[in-house]
This record gives structure tokens, sequence and C-alpha cells, in this order.
């Protein structure tokens, strides 16, 4: 029970931390004057989070497939030619994915 207490919370987190990221860049002209914001974080949130869950969580297939689902959407963020949001937060979206991946592979 508590594990999933936790499962969820990383989750939510996770989203948080990609969803800030995306309020960093949408509000980029008007982001000097929210300095103390927890969205200037967004990407270390993303990170951690996602380390954590894939360290703490049990269902190995599950993590490899989002780790994957996230590589994939870094890599289609990249590419797309439509909007500048998405390019913006691609990178860091790949870099999360990558370590999720690496840590469920070799856990």
């Amino acid at each position: 029970m508590r594990k999933n207490i936790v499962n969820v919370i990383l989750v939510i987190a996770m989203i948080f931390g990609w969803g800030s990221m995306l309020v960093k860049i949408l509000l980029s002209d008007y982001y000097e004057f929210l300095q103390y914001n927890p969205a200037s974080h967004g990407f270390l949130i993303l990170l951690f989070a996602t380390l954590a869950y894939t360290i703490v969580s049990s269902k190995e297939t599950f993590n490899e497939w989002l780790s994957i689902g996230m590589i994939i959407f870094g890599m289609f963020s990249l590419c797309q030619p439509f909007t500048i949001t998405l390019y913006k937060c691609g990178f860091q979206t790949l870099v999360a994915g990558t370590i999720g991946f690496i840590v469920t592979s070799h856990k």
C-alpha cells in the first residue's frame, strides 16, 4: 500500500516537473518577475522524480516502456517543425528518459 502511494506521488512529481518546464518556456517573456517559482527548476524535478520512480518502482517493464516513451517523445520534440515550445523542452525530456532507461535496465 505504501509503495503504491510513493509511486503515485513520484508520477505526480514527474508530471509537475514536465509541466513546470512548459510553464517556464511559455512564460519566458514575463519570467523575470517569477524568480522564486518552482517552475524554474522543472528539469531537476523531472529528472530526480524519474530517477526515484525507476529505483523505487517494482514494475520494470512499465518503467522501461515509460522511459522509451520519454525518449521517443524527446526525439519527436527535437525534430518536429510545428512549435518552439516542444523543441525547447525536448532535450530535457530525452535526457530524463535516457537516464531512467539506464537505471531500469541495470537494476
